[in-house]
């Protein structure tokens, strides 16, 4: 699973060479806009969920995009574990939830001691520009 979570890593940073960097904390009380340069970027919001057990993104200015990706690493005992996905652009803005831990049949079982996390969000535009923004994430 290390090898294969590394191999993804690696995989988004070769295909998304420009790359635009951001960092948010989770003591921010409301959500800031990170941007890159120019007007037609998307925006992306990460926060916390009340409880730490998952991170809340908030992905607007879809209309801007022809592909979103996201991948979320982090540690639990020493092991590394993530969640990736792709968002449907069929609007404007979605959200997504991102679990530290799994589910299975409506049971979910969260992962404890979290450290090293990360999030990372690559786009195309329409316009064929490719951007990654980086989050660091303190669980």
């Amino acid at each position: 699973m290390k090898a294969f979570l590394y191999l993804v890593l690696t995989v988004f940073s070769l295909f998304f060479v420009q790359s635009v960097e951001a960092k948010i904390l989770p003591q921010a009380k409301s959500g800031t806009v990170l941007k890159s340069a120019g007007g037609s970027t998307i925006s992306v919001y990460p926060k916390l969920r009340a409880d730490r057990r998952a991170l809340n993104v908030s992905f607007s200015n879809l209309q801007n995009a022809s592909l979103v990706s996201y991948l979320l690493i982090y540690k639990t005992n020493g092991q590394e574990e993530g969640a990736m996905g792709g968002i449907k652009l069929n609007s404007k803005s979605t959200s997504q939830e991102l679990l530290f831990g799994t589910c299975s049949k409506n049971v979910c079982r969260y992962h404890a001691g979290i450290t090293d996390a990360r999030l990372e969000v690559s786009y195309t535009l329409k316009n064929g520009k490719k951007y990654l923004k980086k989050y660091k994430i303190k669980v």
